[in-house]
């Protein structure tokens, strides 16, 4: 029976029979739901395209400097508007676009360091409690009686060790240096160009964290 929308009361298989904590609910759909109106309102919204990712942010990086420079310009020598190099309606609508979505992507950026934040939290609690268990099962095996724990501190210390040599993983040395790529700017250029631009789907997630906390301290 439902209790609330996307939540059941029906513990699942893995809970614990008397266990003190409680899930709050997460409507998850409602959330993806937002998200789907979100991207409905916003105006010209594209999806980055991998190929010219790194174009588009080197472009972008003069515009906050140069277009306002070059509108003065072009409206007050002829010559400029003779040639017609420059549309300065556009550049005044790039400008436009730009700050009417910034406090938008500043509030989202905040939203994503914050449920990362909070999803970690309790992964990080659950985590250590996990952690010490280990450690009392690790004295508890070496027991007379701790023989059938065995199984269990093997499994756990199998986990711990890929873990802790994940983290300590660095990248082979190479004797020439890899070709440097043309610098890109933007929401991910920093952490783009730290990953030498080979990044997969599943880098992104961890890619826009990285640079949404940066947004945030900005």
């Amino acid at each position: 029976m439902a209790t609330e929308k996307g939540t059941s009361s029906q513990p699942t298989p893995d809970t614990v029979p008397g266990a003190a904590t409680v899930d709050p609910p997460i409507d998850t759909v409602a959330m993806l739901r937002l998200l789907d109106q979100m991207e409905a309102l916003i105006p010209e919204y594209a999806q980055p395209d991998p190929l010219r990712l790194g174009i588009v942010r080197g472009n972008a990086r003069f515009a906050s400097d140069l277009i306002q420079p070059a509108i003065t310009a072009f409206k007050s020598y002829e010559p400029f508007q003779k040639r017609s190099l420059f549309d300065v309606n556009a550049g005044l609508s790039a400008l436009t676009y730009r700050d009417r979505l910034r406090p938008v992507t500043q509030r989202l950026a905040a939203i994503t360091v914050a449920m990362s934040y909070s999803i970690d939290q309790k992964l990080a609690s659950s985590a250590t409690e996990a952690l010490q268990m280990y450690a009392w099962a690790k004295r508890h095996a070496k027991k007379p009686d701790g023989g059938g724990a065995q199984t269990y501190v093997d499994e756990m210390k199998r986990v711990v060790a890929r873990t802790i040599n994940r983290r300590k993983q660095k990248q082979p040395a190479t004797t020439t240096p890899p070709p440097t790529a043309p610098p890109a700017q933007g929401f991910l250029a920093g952490s783009l160009a730290n990953a030498g631009n080979r990044v997969d789907d599943g880098d992104l997630p961890a890619l826009v964290h990285e640079e949404a906390a940066k947004k945030v301290n900005e």
